[in-house]
């Protein structure tokens, strides 16, 4: 829940900033996913784990800063999956989540790739805590045309936000939300103010993923949010022109 509403910073949602379009077009340009930065370092996880290594080897570049292929055991299944991808038209970074092994519980395996003749190809693969990969994101973030790969099931659940300006708000005064975005494509964004809750603005409708973005809709309106930040709890949203963003830390995960 929320902190007291006392301790909250009253805040004006502008809505007239807030990124308004007119529903986009059934067609858009995707990149195919079984090609994609992700697909290719979980196709090298399956292919690493049932020990078929010359094919494994094959979705890299050669190079010998690769490090995953003796960080991981070829003979049991470790747990370890893709779980973030950030990447442009010329390089991506994949993080899994944690190791399996108990001793590692804050270690992830960062994959570095490069296009090469079309075609994804892991260059570089190493373990790191997860707060140094944050950081090595963090700063790929900064040349200006990186972007996040959105999955549908990182977002699932329930995400809460304090002193924020959420999309589709409708110039609501208000100090803290919680967004929820379930499996069947419904969200609802609820809101507090400094009295408490406000459910008269509670708003509701339709949730999709196109690649960086997350599309709200309800009636005959779409609002766009760029995703600029994605953690294991942590997601960070900004308008499309920039002047908004919101920080939400997650509560509650689809599985839980």
């Amino acid at each position: 829940m929320p902190s007291p509403p006392s301790k909250l910073v009253v805040v004006l949602l502008l809505f007239t900033v807030i990124s308004w379009r007119e529903p986009l077009p059934a067609a858009e340009k995707r990149e195919d996913a079984a090609q994609s930065p992700r697909a290719v370092v979980a196709r090298w996880l399956e292919l690493h784990r049932t020990g078929k290594r010359d094919q494994a080897s094959a979705l890299t570049t050669g190079s010998p800063n690769h490090r995953a292929d003796v960080l991981l055991s070829s003979k049991r299944d470790t747990g370890v999956r893709v779980a973030r991808s950030l990447g442009n038209e010329r390089a991506a970074a994949v993080v899994t989540n944690s190791r399996g092994d108990a001793r590692d519980a804050q270690e992830v395996l960062l994959f570095w790739l490069v296009r090469r003749d079309g075609a994804w190809r892991i260059n570089k693969s190493d373990s790191f805590k997860r707060a140094v990969v944050d950081e090595r994101l963090r700063g790929f973030l900064e040349a200006g045309d990186v972007r996040w790969h959105v999955q549908r099931d990182q977002l699932l659940g329930s995400w809460e936000a304090q002193a924020c300006l959420p999309p589709g708000s409708d110039g609501i005064t208000a100090c803290a939300s919680q967004l929820q975005l379930d499996k069947h494509n419904r969200y609802r964004l609820k809101f507090w103010g400094p009295g408490g809750a406000v459910p008269a603005y509670d708003a509701q409708g339709k949730w999709r993923i196109a690649s960086d973005k997350i599309l709200l809709s309800r009636q005959d309106r779409n609002y766009e949010c760029v995703v600029t930040w994605l953690g294991d709890d942590q997601l960070a949203i900004e308008s499309a022109d920039g002047r908004i963003r919101a920080v939400y830390e997650r509560t509650i995960a689809a599985h839980e």
